[in-house]
């Protein structure tokens, strides 16, 4: 999972990717973060599990000449914003997203119809309908993620910006954060998320100790730095699930509505191939019964099939034929 990080000179970029990656000064904007679950962690506790793997998400601050083509790569953008109207620029970016996206297709369009003229294919005819559609789409002023979604095939390789998932970060100081909390919205594909990057990149510096009182100086219940990852999930459309044994404790994610089977294809192509069944319990009847040997004495794991729809905090074990 790659987020991009872009946005307007002294907007406070990089000071965001400190905080989200832990790295600074002359160190390259570019990190691969462990997205630690504690639940992860208290699933392989009760298990005896030898190894524990998080999830991993790449953060990026491009340089500038470098910000377009790694957008393009990325699976989400982290927009930050500092400035007196923050909603205007906000509106501003969006509309770019969208316009870079028309010069994109009408280009690829006016390829795609020279080819087709070439060679009558069902699969160009497809790419030519979803494009003709999308550039509807965008001449409405709505982002192609409404309407499609990123795995579509027909734009495979595009880049399209206004299909990817984006956090709009503002960036202001702390005691304007209270009166600018009515922006935040998190929703399928988009959020906006009001932050005094300075200050929590401080306090985030600072020990427990230290970090304690001065959030209780300031009346700060938590950093939303924290939260970020889960802000991250629920924009991307995203659940977590778990795979435990002796040897490994893993979190994987999946697209939320998945199934068993889509879980079955994350794991390993092979397993999706030979499902049977999923054994399924949530992550804390896995800790209460003190693992898959107190789950089993209980009896209280479910058997399902491959079309169940994965919760987020799942423990899985597929059964599958080798």
């Amino acid at each position: 999972m790659k987020l991009v990080i872009f946005g307007q000179p002294q907007a406070g970029k990089t000071t965001l990717f400190e905080i989200l990656t832990g790295l600074g000064g002359k160190e390259k904007h570019l990190a691969v973060v462990k997205a630690k679950d504690p639940r992860l962690e208290e699933v392989a506790r009760v298990e005896g599990s030898g190894k524990i793997t998080h999830i991993h998400i790449s953060f990026v601050d491009p340089s500038t000449k470098e910000t377009l083509n790694e957008m393009r790569t990325g699976d989400g953008l982290l927009h930050v914003v500092r400035e007196d109207d923050p909603l205007s620029r906000i509106a501003r970016v969006e509309k770019e997203l969208l316009e870079r996206d028309r010069e994109t297709l009408e280009g690829t369009l006016q390829r795609s119809k020279k080819e087709f003229s070439k060679r009558k294919t069902r699969k160009l005819e497809r790419k030519i309908k979803a494009i003709e559609k999308a550039l509807e789409v965008l001449s409405e002023g709505r982002p192609l993620r409404e309407v499609f979604s990123r795995e579509e095939e027909e734009f495979s390789g595009l880049g399209l910006l206004s299909l990817k998932p984006i956090i709009h970060v503002i960036n202001t100081k702390f005691e304007e954060t209270s009166s600018l909390k009515n922006l935040e919205v998190t929703s399928k594909g988009r959020a906006v998320v009001v932050m005094d990057l300075l200050t929590e990149k401080e306090l985030l510096q600072s020990d427990e100790e230290e970090r304690n009182l001065l959030m209780e100086e300031f009346g700060i219940e938590e950093l939303r730095a924290e939260k970020f990852v889960n802000i991250i999930y629920n924009t991307l459309d995203l659940l977590v699930f778990f795979t435990v044994g002796k040897k490994e404790a893993r979190a994987w994610t999946l697209k939320k509505g998945g199934t068993a089977l889509d879980a079955a294809g994350k794991i390993h192509t092979d397993i999706a191939r030979g499902f049977i069944r999923a054994e399924v319990v949530s992550w804390e009847e896995f800790v209460q019964a003190g693992g898959w040997s107190g789950l089993h004495r209980a009896g209280k794991i479910r058997m399902e099939g491959k079309e169940y729809k994965v919760k987020d905090g799942d423990v899985l074990n597929i059964r599958f034929n080798k």
